[in-house]
């Protein structure tokens, strides 16, 4: 049996913004088929970033890249800024 290593999760800052916002991009098109706006879901990352009553990003990471994130929200919708 393989020893498996640890993969480190953290609060997300707003310096992953551009990879959440593409994460979540790439989500809704493999979900539900939406192509969603660019811009439009990278302004909401950053909004949720910046004010904890939106809610709170964590990021998992392996070797020093975000490779997977978790979303605690009060009915926030970064993709649609609202």
């Amino acid at each position: 049996m393989s020893k498996s290593l640890p993969i480190p999760i953290r609060s997300a800052v707003v310096v992953d913004a551009a990879v959440i916002a593409r994460f979540n991009r790439a989500m809704a098109l493999e979900t539900e088929g939406r192509k969603l706006s660019p811009p439009r879901v990278l302004r909401g990352v950053r909004a949720l970033l910046a004010d904890a009553a939106k809610g709170t990003y964590y990021v998992a990471e392996a070797d020093g890249a975000v490779i997977g994130q978790l979303l605690i929200t009060y009915e926030w919708s970064d993709w649609r800024n609202g």
